[in-house]
């Protein structure tokens, strides 16, 4: 306890130095230096530890290097986010610093508290892990809401492609209409299906959206641009997708608070009760009119 109160002493000690220092020295204060260093803006405290880590992070990236396939999996899902960073230097990134947080925790060793630098350790294992999965539900976010929206597109392809197959065309007068996640994904096919084969456009598509209706809309729209007819496939599918959605929007509504299953069952009483009063009122007033 004696050498922390040592520590923290001379902590406020040497703060204290330099402020009065500062004053009586005229040396200009921290404000004015950051507006000279930083004319477009100080960075922010991720940047500023990203600068400090890069000599770690740069030696990490060798020591562990990302396999060819993860390395493109990475770059399709940093492309959806827009996220500018190289996988491996972002993934050595991470790395670097959840194991500057674990030396970090072996400070609390000479100090008498080893549990602590024991639950640093584990935190640093821990953060590394969160920022992986941080970004799969990033990924997983816009693909639901991509899903969410297929019903929509699907419905309209059934009833325009019917009589008209022109793929870019039907993509880019959906493109007003459509959602910002499903946009983006747009904007990125008709640029492949302007410059390059459609068929590997659809499939690029099909790689960047990890998604089994989309990948069922793309087998039938390889068969448009074959020539072949798809629209029994289309409305099969069509059926399909919503039967799918509604049963996700079931699944949605069991995990949601109990009050809503309150408020569902409150309402379906109303419906019994507005079909019900007037068929009894009606019953009654045949009665009267019988004599009972």
């Amino acid at each position: 306890m004696s050498l922390i109160l040592r520590l923290i002493f001379a902590a406020l000690m040497s703060v204290g130095l330099y402020l009065v220092a500062g004053r009586l020295l005229y040396l200009p204060p921290a404000r004015t230096r950051d507006a000279i260093r930083y004319p477009h803006g100080k960075p922010s405290f991720e940047e500023q530890a990203a600068r400090l880590l890069r000599p770690v992070t740069a030696l990490l990236e060798k020591l562990f290097p990302m396999s060819e396939y993860r390395r493109q999996r990475y770059e399709a899902d940093f492309a959806r986010l827009g996220i500018a960073i190289p996988p491996q230097e972002y993934m050595a990134g991470q790395m670097a610093r959840s194991l500057f947080l674990a030396v970090l925790g072996l400070a609390f060793i000479p100090l008498g508290i080893p549990w602590l630098s024991v639950l640093t350790g584990i935190a640093a294992i821990l953060a590394y892990f969160q920022s992986t999965q941080k970004l799969k539900k990033r990924v997983e976010a816009l693909n639901q809401a991509i899903d969410a929206e297929l019903p929509r597109m699907v419905g309209t392809m059934e009833c325009v492609l019917g009589s008209n197959r022109d793929l870019i065309g039907f993509f880019s007068r959906y493109r007003r209409v459509a959602g910002k996640e499903l946009g983006r994904e747009l904007d990125v096919l008709l640029t492949d299906l302007q410059t390059g084969n459609q068929e590997l456009a659809l499939r690029r598509m099909e790689g960047r959206v990890q998604s089994s209706n989309l990948s069922a809309l793309i087998m039938v729209l390889l068969g448009v641009d074959q020539g072949t007819d798809q629209r029994t496939s289309l409305a099969i599918l069509s059926r399909d997708i919503r039967t799918k959605e509604r049963e996700l929007l079931r699944r949605r509504m069991e995990k949601r608070p109990g009050r809503i299953k309150t408020a569902c069952f409150l309402l379906t009483i109303e419906m019994i009760l507005m079909f019900m009063v007037p068929l009894v009122m009606m019953i009654v007033g045949t009665l009267t009119e019988v004599g009972f």
